[in-house]
């Protein structure tokens, strides 16, 4: 088995597109809190014919919280990794818009309050390296002079270094992008008037035109509110909404003008960049930035030498169209053919290329990826407050049905279906375009409670209600839907409050951590209650738990190191209990210890692929090799910690109730397929909250699932007292394994 998915672990995914050629010099330009709704054919035309010439994609921009204002978005460029400001951060980012000019000495240009950004952002754990761009660039230069050194002395043709292998700033938040690791700026200005003598200097120039693209005070959604979550698995708490639309009759409101006239100032620029972007230079154009809470995902436009029509991705996200801010960090790098240094932690954007993609096309999908991202911002709280309500509600009903009368058990019996339908109905609602619709919240709920109905039907038929049969239902759907969705591209989850938002960072494919607890509290259910027969009772387990590891870890499927660990450990377990063996502390430190080679053989595996091509766990491997994983845990352990008294919570902590009330009125499990259940879900629940930063969600959405569906399972006291028919060959393991 180990060596099987150790293997299967290791296969890299296919590659999202080819290399690209280096060009002479590329510019990046940043403007803060563009969004794909201000790309207009008439208001924006620079930016419009962009997106049908070149290629886009939509653009996450967390960094640290869970919106990102114009000093932090800089800072992030320059550095490749989630950085923080110094200013305050509030809600309008009034404080981080208002950036500081360089300060002009003797030798040349410092960005201004440097130290006091060192400072901050040693506090934050992300291990950013406030400079990265430029120093890699200078790392560049360096190497250059070496090997020209080198072939000089051996009486080689000599190959005169780039006197460009610099990153020049335009505008006081470039500065802080192009800022090396001291603060020191290799070229600075503060207009585009100087740009020919920028990209004269630098073979990498950063622009900022001063334009903050944003609503004015009384229309942007939010003044008060800090949404800060350090998690990266957080969708944000973000459930306000942008102020209504005013009921003015026939009358259409006009647009804001300030932010109108702010797009249009941006397009500008884009304009004089592009008249004076040479044949051999690249101009990359993004929003680097929110203008306020909340946040939002903000366009991406690539044109100049060798790019073609298309859509942009990255290995980072493994997805079609879509982005992150450190990515535009490599791909400067990547452009002019310097290393993307270990300290950056975006990948260079690729090109997908699509002779037939229209700017309308373009700006469309745009807009439908930024709906769709804030519509699961817009429900995800309630999604989770309903359904922790809901979960304890079922948590009573369990206990009702397993130590309760027999007045009300057909009831409590239908609500334990019901609630365990919820979360699988959760990952469903992604299948339909609900935010398209004109009421999306209502919409998402409506596909909601019909998946309900439709599972707790399906688990009440009379063919289907008896024994464990509603459990192989219910669990067997779940598995299977999130299987298929993994093996199709991992598309469903994205768009419901059962994955993460796009605009999250977090992860935009593979399987995030709530999906990853309602498929593994699935599996375990299947392991332990299918009827297996014969030798069955070995194989059918080993088969369902490789396949399930797989589908979790694998580079190209789930990409998820965490579940990886827990589903390993769990399985394991499981079937130990489900085979008739007797559970110790011995069985328990062998679980793990297989667990943890799995982990550490298939993330060693990862880590030695190209670093393009590397997930999450090759890149968590690096960190341990080169120190820095301490950060990584402490951050993750500060983010599980900080799940503890949201709302789900509250059915975690009804779960272990209701768990002692059930134990302590029944006599101890003796059915083997019970106890298997019991020990693989806790294995989920506990270890799962420990090794992930969602914490004490995966506890929660495991007892969403499984709780309700384990006491359908075990019945009424009356049932229980009829032991289960137990096949004479499931004694083999004993003997032969």
């Amino acid at each position: 088995m180990l060596a099987v998915v150790c293997a299967v672990l290791a296969v890299p995914p296919a590659a999202a597109a080819a290399e690209e050629d280096e060009v002479a010099g590329i510019i990046v330009l940043g403007v803060p809190g563009l969004a794909w709704t201000d790309v207009d054919e008439s208001v924006t035309p620079n930016l419009w014919a962009m997106a049908g010439s070149g290629a886009s994609a939509s653009m996450s921009v967390r960094t640290i919280g869970s919106w990102t204002c114009p000093e932090a978005g800089w800072l992030s460029l320059g550095a490749g990794e989630r950085a923080g400001g110094a200013a305050p951060r509030d809600a309008q980012c009034a404080a981080q818009s208002q950036l500081p000019a360089p300060v002009e000495d003797g030798d040349g240009w410092s960005a201004g309050g440097w130290d006091a950004l060192i400072e901050a952002n040693e506090s934050f754990n992300y291990g950013a390296r406030l400079g990265s761009l430029a120093d890699a660039m200078t790392a560049m230069a360096a190497e250059e002079e070496a090997a020209a050194l080198e072939a000089e002395a051996a009486g080689e043709p000599v190959v005169e270094p780039d006197p460009g292998a610099c990153v020049a700033g335009i505008g006081d938040g470039a500065a802080l992008a192009a800022a090396d690791t001291e603060g020191r700026i290799s070229f600075w200005a503060p207009g585009l008037a100087s740009l020919g003598e920028a990209m004269a200097a630098c073979d990498v120039v950063i622009v900022d035109p001063g334009v903050v693209v944003g609503d004015t005070a009384d229309e942007a959604p939010d003044t008060s509110t800090d949404y800060d979550q350090l998690g990266e698995d957080d969708t944000g708490v973000g459930s306000d909404e942008p102020s209504g639309e005013l009921d003015t009759g026939e009358i259409a409101p006009e647009p804001d003008s300030v932010r109108t006239r702010a797009a249009a100032e941006a397009d500008a620029a884009v304009g004089e960049v592009e008249a004076a972007l040479p044949e051999d230079w690249r101009l990359l154009v993004a929003g680097v930035a929110d203008a306020s809470a909340p946040s939002a995902l903000h366009p991406v436009l690539y044109s100049g030498a060798g790019v073609e029509p298309g859509e942009l991705t990255s290995a980072t996200t493994g997805r079609d169209g879509y982005v992150q801010l450190v990515d535009v960090t490599a791909t400067a790098l990547g452009a002019v053919g310097a290393e993307v240094p270990a300290t950056v932690a975006g990948a260079p954007i690729q090109v997908l290329p699509d002779a037939g993609r229209t700017s309308e096309a373009a700006v469309a999908q745009g807009i439908d990826e930024t709906a769709a991202s804030q519509s699961v911002i817009a429900v995800s709280f309630v999604f989770y407050s309903v359904l922790s309500g809901l979960g304890v509600i079922a948590v009573a009903a369990a206990v009702w049905l397993l130590c309760g009368s027999d007045r009300y058990r057909g009831l409590a019996r239908t609500v334990c279906l019901a609630v365990a339908a919820m979360p699988v109905a959760g990952v469903a609602a992604g299948i339909p375009h609900w935010w398209r619709g004109e009421h999306p919240s209502l919409a998402f709920w409506v596909i909601v409670a019909a998946g309900m109905a439709v599972l707790t039907v399906a688990a009440s038929l009379p063919w289907t209600r008896r024994g464990a049969r509603p459990v192989l239902v219910i669990a067997g759907a779940a598995a299977l839907l999130i299987a298929v969705d993994q093996v199709s591209g991992a598309t469903w989850p994205l768009h419901t409050p059962m994955g993460y938002t796009a605009q999250a960072g977090a992860r935009f494919t593979g399987l995030g951590n709530y999906a990853f607890s309602v498929f593994a509290a699935a599996v375990i259910l299947l392991i332990a209650f299918v009827p297996w027969k014969g030798r069955a009772r070995v194989w059918g387990p080993i088969a369902i738990g490789v396949c399930a590891v797989v589908i979790v870890g694998a580079p190209n499927l789930g990409r998820d190191m965490g579940g990886t660990l827990t589903l390993v450990a769990a399985v394991i377990l499981c079937c130990w209990k489900l085979w008739g063996r007797k559970l110790t502390v011995k069985a328990v430190i062998l679980a793990g210890g297989i667990a943890f080679g799995v982990f550490a053989i298939g993330g060693f595996l990862d880590y030695l692929r190209p670093q393009e091509d590397q997930t999450h766990l090759g890149r968590f491997v690096g960190s341990v090799l080169d120190g820095t994983a301490t950060n990584i845990l402490i951050r993750k352990a500060g983010a599980a910690i900080g799940t503890i008294g949201r709302p789900l919570t509250w059915l975690s902590l009804a779960a272990l109730i209701g768990a002692i009330i059930i134990w302590r009125k029944r006599a101890p499990i003796r059915s083997s397929e019970v106890a298997a259940a019991v020990i693989g879900l806790s294995a989920v629940a506990v270890l799962g909250a420990v090794v992930n930063d969602s914490g004490v969600a995966v506890t929660g959405f495991t007892t969403a699932l499984g709780f309700g569906l384990l006491a359908v399972a075990v019945g009424p006291r009356t049932e229980r007292a009829q032991p289960a028919t137990r096949d004479p060959v499931s004694t083999a393991p004993s003997s032969g394994n």
